[in-house]
C-alpha cells in the first residue's frame, strides 16, 4: 500500500512538472503571437498611412482630367499622366517591399542555399546599377579579390540585401562622387565594405538605422520618398545566412556599410 501510494506520489509530482513546463511554453507562445500581432498592425497602419497621398494623388488627378479632358494641351496631359504614372510607382514599390518584408519576417521562412561564386553574384548586381552611375556620373571603384570566391548562399536573398545597401548608396550620393565596393577574404569570412560620400547619418540616427520603417531622410537626393524597410530586409538576409552588418558615418561625409559572411 505505501509503495502504491509513493508511486501515485511521484506520479501527480510528474504531471505537475509537465502541466508547469507546457504553462511556460504556453505563456511564450502567447507572447509571440502578441509580439507577431503587434507587428503585423505596425505594419497594416504604416502601409495605410504610406499609401493615402499617392493613391489620393491619383485620384485627384484622373478626377481632374475626366472633368476637363477636352481642354487639356498634350503638354498639360503629359505632366499630370506622370504624376499620375509616379504616385502608382510608388505605391507599387512600397506594396513589393512590404510583401519582401513580411516574407523574410515569417517564422517558416528558409534559405535555399547553394554553392555560388560571390564575385560573379556581385559583378551581376553592380551590373545592374550602370545607369544610374552613370546619370550621376559617380566613379564606382571595384576591388575583387583575383581569384574565384564560392560561398553557400541564398542567390536571391543575398542578392535582395546587397542591391538594397547600394541602393542607399546611390540615392544619397551627391553627383560625381565615388561609391567603393571592396571584398575582403579572411581565415573565416569574406567582408564587402560599401562606402560612399554621400550626405551621411548623424551619431543620433546611427544607431536606429536598421529598424523597421526608421526613415533618417524622408526623400533622397534625387526626390525619391524613403519606405524605411530596405536596410531592415538587408540586416535579417545577412543574419539568416549567420553573418553580420555594420554601418559608421559621418554626417555630410558618406557612409560605409559592411556585410561579413560565414566562409562555411
Amino acid at each position: 500500500m505505501a509503495k502504491s501510494e509513493k508511486n501515485s506520489e511521484r506520479y501527480i509530482q510528474e504531471l505537475e512538472e509537465k502541466i508547469i513546463d507546457l504553462s511556460f511554453k504556453l505563456k511564450g507562445k502567447t507572447k509571440e503571437i502578441k509580439v507577431a500581432e503587434e507587428a503585423t498592425s505596425k505594419i497594416l497602419g504604416k502601409l495605410i498611412h504610406n499609401l493615402k497621398n499617392p493613391v489620393g494623388v491619383t485620384f485627384s488627378f484622373s478626377e481632374m482630367m475626366l472633368e476637363d479632358l477636352e481642354d487639356y494641351s498634350t503638354e498639360k496631359l503629359e505632366k499630370h499622366l506622370q504624376i499620375i504614372k509616379n504616385s502608382a510607382t510608388f505605391s507599387l514599390t512600397l506594396l513589393d517591399t512590404i510583401s519582401k518584408y513580411s516574407r523574410v519576417q515569417a517564422p517558416n521562412f528558409v534559405l535555399k542555399s547553394q554553392n555560388i561564386n560571390y564575385i560573379e553574384l556581385l559583378s551581376a548586381i553592380l551590373n545592374e546599377f550602370k545607369t544610374q552611375v552613370s546619370e550621376k556620373n559617380i566613379d564606382l571603384v571595384v576591388k575583387f579579390p583575383t581569384d574565384e570566391l564560392f560561398l553557400t548562399l541564398d542567390e536571391v536573398e543575398i542578392t535582395e540585401a546587397t542591391r538594397n545597401i547600394l541602393n542607399n548608396a546611390l540615392r544619397y550620393s551627391k553627383e560625381n562622387s565615388t561609391i567603393a565596393v571592396t571584398v575582403t577574404e579572411h581565415k573565416n569570412t569574406v567582408e564587402t565594405e560599401i562606402t560612399d560620400q554621400g550626405i551621411g547619418i548623424s551619431e543620433t540616427d546611427l544607431p536606429n538605422i536598421f529598424e523597421e520603417f526608421y526613415v533618417v531622410n524622408t526623400y533622397s537626393t534625387d526626390k525619391q520618398k524613403c519606405i524605411g524597410l530596405g536596410l531592415t530586409i538587408a540586416k535579417k538576409i545577412v543574419e539568416y545566412h549567420k553573418g553580420k552588418i555594420s554601418a559608421k558615418s559621418i554626417l555630410e561625409r558618406g557612409s560605409s556599410f559592411k556585410i561579413s559572411l560565414p566562409k562555411s
